[in-house]
């Protein structure tokens, strides 16, 4: 799917992991690929990876063993999301870093690819 390259975290090897996981998870919206793409990034917008709404993401035993396999790319992720901000990301839920990680991570890259597919 072309929309999923619409990223600049395309070069993090982590992007062909977050693709799966978001390619799993279209499949129960209804519509269009982009249709069903546009919807899952406005669930993700609203209720966020702290819902549930990601099963890969729920239990932070699974947060860690994928953070543990893609520390340099989400922890590269972050710094750039600090960079263009100006400002470091606070972990506002008290959540282990590796939950908060994956949670900032994908929700950051969900978000980067519907800024550029469909605002």
């Amino acid at each position: 799917m072309k929309a999923l390259l619409k990223t600049s975290y395309r070069v993090y090897e982590v992007s062909t992991v977050f693709n799966e996981i978001i390619l799993k998870h279209i499949e129960s919206y209804i519509g269009t690929k982009k249709e069903q793409l546009k919807s899952f990034l406005e669930d993700l917008q609203h209720s966020g990876c702290i819902s549930g709404m990601i099963s890969e993401f729920i239990y932070h035993a699974d947060c860690k063993a994928f953070y543990i396999t893609h520390i340099d790319d989400l922890e590269n992720i972050k710094n750039d999301l600090e960079d263009s901000l100006g400002q470091p990301i606070a972990n506002r839920f008290q959540n282990p870093h590796y939950t908060f990680m994956c949670w900032l991570c994908f929700e950051e890259y969900c978000s980067s690819i519907y800024m550029n597919v469909f605002e």
